[in-house]
């Protein structure tokens, strides 16, 4: 059955090289496109496959994915039984050190609410990518092949270390390989994956019996060492994982992309998000704007070229911003000039600032600044 899967989304601490981004907020968090956050496109794609019940494990920085996610109503997730279900961090007793040590450790604090779970098939994910995966697909392919454990992968090499599959050929992979960034051999893991509840279960009381902390490093290893087999679905849309300031740039940078956009929004796979209802945005007769994504809410009287805009921004006579992703309620004041620059919530650019960063090293002004 299409809606027997049951989501457990890691929402787990934030990678350092984010920067500024997660001073107030962990990585799923992050406002992205306009109007998103990054734990958006995960959970979408979960009640998109037909997932009517989801887990959210959180660690630390949790605050403003509460307010985000709330009951989960614009998901279609507040429900009277199951629905969204936000799982406080260090459900172990022993589990008191600040911060989780790896997955597996995050899955044994909500042990309990796992043993629970009624349905047959679980899907496991992070929180911090961009993209529209078709878990539908996966979940179909998953359930056909008679796996017991799915993974969801990508025919391409990320530049940070990461884990790959190496496929035997029968739609199925038995070796696992951890990658510096530089090996291209078989198949980069997006750490989503589709298994069996009972299969979970066992390589949680494997790991937990062990003292084992780590889903790849410990649990698959053991899995694949004792004959195990993982199906391998390709996901062959736009996809990226947030890890960095970069990653979280260039990623913005590629949403003003004809298709990548199509990518993310397929008619039959909608992005969900908080709702919040804005009046249009306004653009004065000095206004000049040239392929750019711009929210509601929004007043512009100066030039943008190639620039992100949130809700609730407003760029002043004279401003001139090229290359540009400016968050929530950010206010740039006459005659400022931005060149790859991130601005975050509620900031403000003073009159004549000029501030120029480079494709690959933006320039980051905190929430709440002045500059």
């Amino acid at each position: 059955m299409k809606n027997d899967l049951h989501g457990i989304l890691y929402t787990l601490r934030a990678e350092p090289e984010l920067r500024d981004l997660v001073m107030h907020r962990n990585s799923a968090s992050i406002p992205f496109g306009g109007r998103y956050r990054l734990i958006d496109f995960a959970l979408s794609s979960m009640v998109n496959a037909g997932a009517r019940d989801v887990g959210v494990i959180m660690e630390r920085d949790y605050q403003s994915l509460l307010d985000h996610l709330s009951n989960g109503k614009d998901w279609g997730l507040s429900r009277r039984n199951g629905g969204l279900r936000l799982l406080p961090p260090f459900g172990l007793p022993e589990a008191h050190a600040g911060s989780f040590s790896g997955c597996m450790e995050a899955l044994l604090s909500v042990k309990s609410y796992i043993e629970e779970i009624p349905h047959e098939d679980i899907v496991l994910s992070t929180g911090d990518y961009v993209g529209n995966v078709d878990l539908s697909a996966a979940a179909e392919q998953h359930r056909s092949s008679g796996a017991e454990i799915t993974a969801v992968c990508v025919d391409q090499t990320a530049s940070v270390p990461h884990h790959r599959y190496l496929p035997d050929g029968d739609g199925f992979s038995t070796r696992l390989c951890y990658s510096d960034g530089r090996m291209t051999d078989g198949l980069g893991c997006t750490e989503i994956y589709i298994l069996k509840k009972h299969l979970l279960l066992s390589l949680m009381a494997y790991c937990g019996d062990g003292g084992f902390r780590h889903f790849h490093r410990d649990a698959m290893e053991h899995y694949l060492a004792e004959g195990g087999k993982v199906g391998i679905y390709i996901h062959e849309g736009y996809f990226r994982r947030i890890r960095t300031s970069q990653d979280y740039y260039k990623a913005s940078m590629e949403m003003l992309r004809k298709d990548v956009m199509a990518q993310f929004f397929p008619e039959d796979r909608p992005i969900r998000t908080k709702d919040r209802a804005e009046v249009s945005t306004y653009y004065s007769d000095a206004a000049k704007v040239t392929n750019c994504l711009v929210a509601d809410g929004c007043y512009v009287e100066g030039e943008l070229k190639n620039c992100v805009l949130f809700r609730g921004v407003k760029i002043e006579k004279g401003a001139k911003l090229e290359n540009c992703v400016i968050l929530q309620d950010t206010v740039v004041q006459a005659g400022a000039q931005l060149k790859c620059v991130i601005t975050d919530k509620d900031s403000v650019i003073t009159p004549g600032c000029f501030l120029a960063g480079t494709e690959r090293l933006p320039i980051l002004v905190p929430k709440g600044s002045t500059v």
